[in-house]
Parts: structure tokens; sequence; C-alpha cells
């Protein structure tokens, strides 16, 4: 008979205690099928495995005291009569350990003899072990791999001057432009101001201003082009002779600082509680275009890098009516109409000379550390505080940001009303909040300027004109306007840190980078790839930068929100930032799919137009071109040849349900001012200010008289009326004007107004998806 045998079983693992080793009675026994017999559900590891003395013997004197087994025997029937355990034959009720797999553990010691295999069977054992506990293919520290090649750490503490110091320009300048047509007050004045008022139909401007040029027919050509930073000569000087490593222009760093701000203030929402109920529940997130990574090339020449912006596709911006009609109502609101004149195509060179004096543009230098900076500077009132600048922002309604080649229908579209979700002027103020305050507030301050004087439009029509200052913005961005001018040193300084990192990539050439703040990672990543590459695709160079960041107020770590919502009151806590910059180390191929992901995101479609199949959109597509002007048989099929952005289908989809809403919208607008028109056809039109306005309508053509005034001239009701013949007098009085505030408008008023039908033009989308 063969001695009986019970399997032990091994329980549910607390904590590490002493090791021991069991050694019992050999036997003829086959131990294995023991060991197969117990369920692998009653272990917490793997099976356990008994040892002998021989194959274990480092196990044995490790064992605890009270435990030591018997030697072994090669005889087939248990023929030791030495106890398995000391001072009982039995072993007691109670918590042990045992050592399986190498690892000490804790069982329950249960009551019965335990047996040791034979040498055979305890080889098979060990074995089998070997196959369970074997090591993976990799080794073990491969997981611990390093995550960086080459990582740097660093402080920005608060700065005792301003981060940014004025620089004399190089060469001289134009004047900076001022405001026409009795704009001016606008400035000073809170609010939107209507360009006619919707309730008694008074216009509170000029009528010239109503009805926008179409911008096929301004001759752009006339002037000055935008120059790039890398073909601003002076700005190459200022930077050699001021030994900064870098050069850029607003246009090429305020993306840039955008993503910066991100990552510093962690995804912080937007402010809007100044906005009306309606918009309580609405959206306070950055919108998916002001998110969008932003494309960079830095163009080396001679130790200085100038940064220039590479977002766009070729052929795109030509195709941007948003593009050209900022630099068109921008000429249009601050040049008398004799002056704008001029610049339309309509009007040939030999009648109208152009006057070009040789003068730049008016700009500001400015440098940091490691950078000179440049601003173009719009428009100028002295009475403004500071230097008096502001900058001029036109702000397309919002089917026209959203319906970009759908331009014709969309022009329709009006602003009824002062708040609401739809049609408002405050809708337009909540879209400028999301998708365009960050980038105004950077400009601004580049600039030195006092604020943004905003235009709303809709391409065809003129609605209404809003002076937004840097406090205002700045409130709206941060929750108060007194931690500005800190997030502004704090993103200038970490874009220094990381522009020294991304030239020392690929140190002295030229370089095109991307970079991007994804929503919720905490994590800035910059993709550096050489400028000039003529090898294959999948063999260019790339190198993928991570930076993080981690706020502190004097000592303590505080997350960004809070942070940006503190006040920089003189007795708070100091902020500092403490930044990291490190250089992947991935694979090419990940960081090469990262960047294609980064690129996707800055790919907006835009909707087919009404009736317009995709062959049809390819020929108008290249047929389209604001920047030159049309040919005069109308035949523009070279602009195909000499413009190297051709058709791509994929930028084009079919319209969905909130773009039909809105076009919905927009033709009932068109229709609605149709009516109003025909209503209205041989009425005066009152202008605010000026009484003895009058506009008739003669066989169609409209035709305005007003009288030769000064600017800003405020005319008393007795001078008026002595000025006047009694029939004139009479009149002016009847008008629904306040007399005791009547103010003419300049000398540069218009004649005569404008007798061209102005239609709509197209009109781009600058943030596709601000809603």
């Amino acid at each position: 008979m063969l001695a009986p045998v019970h399997a032990l079983r091994i329980g549910r693992v607390t904590k590490l205690t002493r090791t021991a080793h069991f050694i019992g009675t050999n036997s003829g026994f086959d131990y294995s099928n023991v060991l197969e017999e117990v369920p692998s559900n009653s272990f917490d590891g793997p099976a356990f495995t008994p040892r002998t003395k021989a194959s274990s013997s480092k196990s044995t004197k490790a064992s605890s005291k009270g435990h030591e087994g018997a030697p072994s025997s090669t005889s087939d029937t248990p023929t030791s009569s030495k106890r398995p355990y000391k001072g009982s034959t039995k072993p007691k009720k109670g918590k042990d350990t045992e050592r399986y797999d190498g690892r000490p553990v804790e069982r329950e010691v249960s009551s019965g003899s335990f047996l040791s295999p034979t040498p055979t069977q305890q080889a098979e054992i060990w074995k089998e072990r070997e196959k369970r506990t074997k090591p993976p293919a990799k080794p073990r520290r491969a997981a611990s791999k390093l995550q960086y090649t080459r990582k740097i750490e660093g402080l920005l503490k608060p700065l005792s001057k301003p981060v940014l110091e004025d620089l004399e320009p190089i060469t001289k300048h134009k004047p900076v432009a001022t405001l026409a047509h009795g704009l001016d007050r606008v400035l000073f004045n809170p609010g939107v101001h209507w360009m006619q008022d919707s309730r008694s139909q008074v216009y509170n401007f000029t009528t010239y201003l109503e009805n926008i040029p179409r911008v096929e027919e301004f001759a752009f050509e006339k002037l000055p082009g935008f120059i790039k930073s890398s073909r601003d000569e002076d700005l190459w000087e200022l930077a050699e002779r001021r030994k900064r490593t870098f050069a850029g222009s607003t246009s090429s760093l305020s993306g840039i600082l955008s993503h910066c701000y991100f990552l510093i203030s962690e995804d912080r929402q937007v402010d809007t509680r100044n906005l009306s109920a309606a918009f309580k529940d609405e959206q306070r997130g950055f919108t998916p275009g002001q998110r969008a990574p932003k494309s960079v090339c830095f163009n080396y020449q001679k130790g200085v890098y100038a940064v220039d912006s590479a977002g766009d596709a070729p052929g795109v911006a030509e195709r941007n009516i948003l593009t050209w009609m900022g630099t068109l109502l921008e000429k249009f609101l601050t040049s008398p109409p004799q002056e704008f004149a001029s610049f339309m195509r309509k009007v040939s060179t030999s009648d109208k000379e152009v006057k070009d004096d040789g003068l730049r543009e008016a700009y500001r230098y400015s440098e940091s550390k490691d950078f000179v900076m440049r601003s173009q500077l719009d428009c100028q009132d002295r009475r403004l505080p500071g230097t008096g600048v502001f900058d001029i922002k036109t702000r397309a309604a919002l089917p026209i940001r959203l319906d970009l080649m759908n331009h014709e229908e969309n022009s329709g579209y009006l602003i009824r009303t002062q708040q609401g979700l739809l049609e408002s002027f405050e809708k337009e103020y909540y879209d400028l909040i999301r998708s365009a305050f960050l980038k105004y507030s950077f400009q601004v301050r580049i600039g030195d300027m006092d604020g943004v004087l905003v235009a709303y439009h809709n391409t065809a029509k003129m609605f209404g004109f809003q002076y937004v200052p840097l406090e205002e913005i700045e409130e709206r961005l941060y929750g108060h306007k007194d931690r500005g001018a800190q997030v502004f040193e704090k993103c200038i300084g970490l874009m220094e840190a990381v522009a020294d990192e991304v030239i020392k990539c690929f140190p002295g050439q030229s370089l095109l980078c991307t970079f991007e703040t994804l929503y919720d990672t905490k994590k800035m990543r910059v993709w550096v790839q050489p400028a000039e590459w003529n090898g294959p695709e999948d063999e260019w160079p790339i190198e993928q930068l991570d930076v993080t960041v981690v706020n502190f107020l004097g000592d303590k770590e505080i997350p960004g929100p809070k942070v940006i919502g503190a006040h920089a009151e003189p007795d708070a806590e100091p902020w500092s930032l403490h930044f990291s910059i490190g250089k992947s180390s991935a694979t090419v191929k990940d960081m090469r799919a990262n960047l294609q992901s980064a690129k996707k995101r800055q790919f907006f479609a835009w909707s087919l137009p009404n009736d317009v199949s995709m062959g049809e959109m390819a020929h108008r597509w290249a047929n389209t071109n604001f920047g030159k002007p049309a040919r005069a048989d109308g035949n523009n099929d070279e602009l195909i040849a000499e413009d190297d952005g051709t058709f791509n289908p994929k930028r084009f989809m079919v319209p969905d349900l909130r773009i039909q809403q809105l076009r919905a919208l927009s033709r009932q607008g068109r229709s609605d001012s149709e009516q109003r028109e025909e209503e209205s056809k041989g009425a005066r039109k009152v202008i605010w200010g000026e009484p003895d306005v009058v506009e008739n309508l003669v066989e169609g053509v409209d035709f305005v008289s007003e009288p030769e005034s000064a600017q800003g001239e405020v005319l008393e009701e007795a001078d008026f009326a002595e000025d006047l013949d009694a029939g004139a007098a009479a009149e002016a009085l009847t008008t629904d004007v306040d007399n005791d505030s009547l103010t003419r408008e300049h000398a540069d008023a218009p004649a005569a107004a404008d007798s061209e039908e102005t239609t709509t033009p197209n009109s781009s989308s600058d943030e596709p998806k601000s809603l």
C-alpha cells in the first residue's frame, strides 16, 4: 500500500514574512499527479513545488529555525523514521511561509504528511517551473528606456522691467494713419455703434460707409504689399546690431505665443460673464481654429533666424476674401473718399495718380532678450492713452466665416439686434472672445497699442463699429485686467527658451516648425525639420520636442487656471514658471505620425455653394484670385498656370444642417433688405450730426449732397440757422436729430455717394469652426 499523501493548498498572500523549506519522506508515489490534482484557482501564484535538500541547499540554509528537513532516500517505500518537523509528528495548523518561484509567500499550514519527489521528478518540476518563470523576450530594462535624449529645465522669474523695449527704426516711415468719416467718436464711447439705428433708421455715420466696395475692384497692386519678416531688411539689420538670435512679426509670432498660453494656463476657459443670459450655457473654450497647430519657418541668415508664417497651403491666401477685405477696409476707413477712389481699378493711373513718396509703412520695432519684433501700426489718435496707436480689425458676420465659398448668398445675412444667439452684435462679440481676443492681445502688446477698432460687416454692408481697449480684451481672457502683462512676459520667455532648443536640432540652417498644445494634455509639442530637403519624403529628418511647465506662486505649486485668475496685486506672491524641454527618443516613424496627425488638425474643409458641382467649383477656384486684376476679356484661365495652388477636392464637402440653416437666414435677410429698400424708395436719409443731408433717388442713381465742414466742429443751433437760408433752417429743425449736439463731418466728407451697385464679394472663413 502506498502511503496517503495530502496536497497542500496555498492561501492568499497578504504579506512577506519568513521563508521555510519542507522535505518529506521519499516514496514511490507519483508526486506530479498530486500537484495536478490541486485546482489552479486555489493558489495566488504558481503551483507549490516542494524541493529536496540537494536541489535547494541555499533555501534550506535560509529557512527559519524549527523547520529542518530529513535527507531524502532512494528506496521505493517510505523507510525513514525521522520526523519531518521537530517536536511533533504532525504539523500544527497555522500560518507558515514557503518559497516558490524564488519568492517567499504566506500560506495556511494544513495537517498531514508531506513527501518529497524523486530526483527525476524534481528535474521535471524544475523544468516546468522554468517555463512558467521564463523571462520576457525583451530585457526588463527596455521597459524603462529613457524618454528623452536631451532635456533642459529652467525657471522664469518675474522681471523688474518690461519684457519689450522700443527700438528706433532704421529708415524713415510714413506717419500713422488716422480715422476718417467721423469714426473717431467710437474710440471714446464704449459699446457698439450701429451704422444705422434699427428703430429710427437714422444713420450714425455718413451713408458713404454703408456699402462696401467690391474687393475685385480694388487695386491692391497700388498699395505696398505685406513684407514678410525674412524680407524686411530693417528687421535683419536691427537683429544683427542688437545681437539678437531671432526676429519676427506679430503675424508669425502670435500663433506660437497662443500655444504657449494654452500650455501655461492649462486650457483655461474665457470669461463671458458680461454677456446676456442667452450665452450662459454656451461653450467657453477656445475655438478649433484658434487652437489649430501653428506652422512657421525659421529662415537662417548670418546667425539670425527670421520667423515667417508657413501654415496655409499654396493658393489658399489668394482666394481668402477676408485677407484682402481687411486691407481694403483699413484703407476705406482711414481715407477721404477722393483718396480712396484713386485705389479703385476703374480709375486709371493717368486720371488720379497715386502718390508714392517711397516711405515705408509705419512699424514699431522692439526687442526682448533673444528676439527683435515688428508690429505694423494701423491707426492713431493722440487723445487715447499711451502712444494713442490702435489696430483696425474687420470682422465678417457668422455665415461668412463659416461658409467660405458661398459668399454671394451669405452677404444677405443681417445683424438685427444688440443681443441674442443669432443675428446680433453680441453673437459676433462672443465669437471674437473665443476665436480672436488672444491673438489680438499679443498683437496689441507687441505694438504697444491701446486697443482695437472692430468693424462688423457681411462683405457687402457695414453693420457697426466698436472700440475694444486692451484692458477689456484681457479681462475677457483672464477674468480681470491686471494679469495681462505677466501672462505676456511668461509667454515671451517660454517662446525664447523653446526657440533656442529648436535651432539646436539642426544648427545653421533654415527650419520648418509646427507648434501644438493639444487640449487636456498639459504638453506642447514642437516638430522640427530642415526647410530644404531633396531626398525621399520618408527619409526627411525630424525631431520632436516636448515642453511642460509648472506654475508657482511663491514656493507653492498652483494649477494654471488659478494662477491666471489670481489678481496681480503688489503684495501678492511672485509668479514663477518652471519649464522643461525634452528631445523625444521616439522613433522617426512615430514622430512623423505625430506630425501628420497635427497637420490634419490644421485642415478645415469648406462647404460647396448651393447648386455648384465639384467640377464647377474647380473652375471657379482656378479663376479666383483677389490679389490680381481680372482680364478685360473675362478670360482668367491663365491664372491656372500662374498659381501653384491646384484645386483639391478634399477641401470641399456637402454643407451640413448648420450651414444650411445659416444660408436660410442669409436668404431671408436679403429678402427683408430688398423689401425695406423698396418701401423707403424716394425717402430722405437722415444722418446724425448732419441734418441737411438729403438723399434723392433719380432714375435709380443715388446722390448725396453734404456741406463742406470741419471734423469735430460743433455748431450751435443759432449759428447753424444763420448760415442757412430760412427754408433750410426750418428743414433742419424738423429732422429727428438733437441739434444741441450736432457735429459736422470733417472736410473729407464725400460730395457724392458712389452710384455703383455694391454686391457681395467672395468670403472666406478665417475661423471655420468658431461655433
